[in-house]
């Protein structure tokens, strides 16, 4: 099986239409332009720097890099086996994705693992701003919203094809969409942590990988209050920070037991 690492959309979808509707318009299958349409001030300095990573050896065959658009009918069966049971799955709007990688004003980023000998495909990452804080209570319709969906990146999608597994492609994949959205030009924010939704059985693979579970989900306290999120029936959340200013610690919340995450949000400039 793949690196499956996201909930079904169709079962991540709330029960309200309308909700549903405001998700569809929000996140356009979570890689719509509305992602990156609010224009808000960036005043602020992040806690910490950015923590160095460090991208595991390859097979001498195979190379990382970002994706083209020609690459899209190519990647869109691999990125499938990430979520082979969902017919709405992200691997429907990867044009609009690699589109998206492509803008250095953007903060999705499309990776694929090319096997250079013959130019197949091998494995792919999609990594993007976290698409429930643009729907969450507290932040919805707010230009906040935009940058909170920046300052936590979801590893949305991950596969190696059967064949090629075992080689650390995965791994290295991780390690390229982690500074990709970690890493950010002067005068922008990068991501203060990563995290995936993932299902049990790879609960491990990502804690090799310096990922920690979140028993409940995950907490980011700010002035007005938790902003939480929470995994799917019978997935799991794991996270990683990326800047030496996060510190994360299990806690009671309103809403469980929740990896709670401080040092997300910037602090006032001086």
């Amino acid at each position: 099986m793949g690196k499956r690492n996201g909930a079904r959309k169709g079962a991540r979808r709330s029960g309200n239409p309308a909700r549903r509707e405001a998700e569809r318009l929000y996140s356009g299958n979570v890689l719509g332009e509305r992602m990156y349409a609010a224009a808000a001030p960036r005043a602020g300095v992040q806690p910490g720097a950015v923590i160095p990573v460090g991208v595991p050896g390859l097979p001498d065959s195979i190379v990382i890099r970002g994706a083209a658009e020609s690459d899209a009918a190519l990647l869109e069966p691999v990125i499938r086996m990430a979520d082979p049971d969902n017919a709405d799955g992200s691997w429907l709007q990867l044009p609009a994705a690699i589109s998206q990688s492509l803008d250095p004003d953007k903060y999705t980023h499309v990776r694929v693992a090319e096997e250079t000998s013959s130019g197949a495909l091998v494995g792919g990452a999609l990594a993007l701003p976290a698409p429930w804080a643009l729907t969450h209570p507290m932040l919805v319709g707010s230009p906040n919203a935009h940058i909170a969906a920046g300052l936590v990146a979801d590893l949305d999608s991950l596969a190696v094809v059967e064949e090629w597994r075992g080689k650390g492609i995965a791994r290295a994949l991780v390690a390229e969409a982690e500074k990709a959205m970690g890493t950010h030009e002067e005068g922008k924010f990068g991501a203060a942590v990563m995290y995936v939704t993932h299902e049990p059985e790879l609960t491990d693979f990502y804690a090799g990988l310096g990922f920690t579970l979140s028993p409940d989900g995950i907490g980011i306290p700010t002035p007005a209050g938790f902003i939480c999120h929470g995994p799917t029936k019978d997935y799991r959340i794991s996270v990683k920070p990326l800047r030496t200013g996060v510190q994360m610690q299990p806690m009671p919340t309103p809403y469980g037991r929740q990896l709670v995450i401080h040092g997300v949000l910037p602090l006032p400039s001086t």
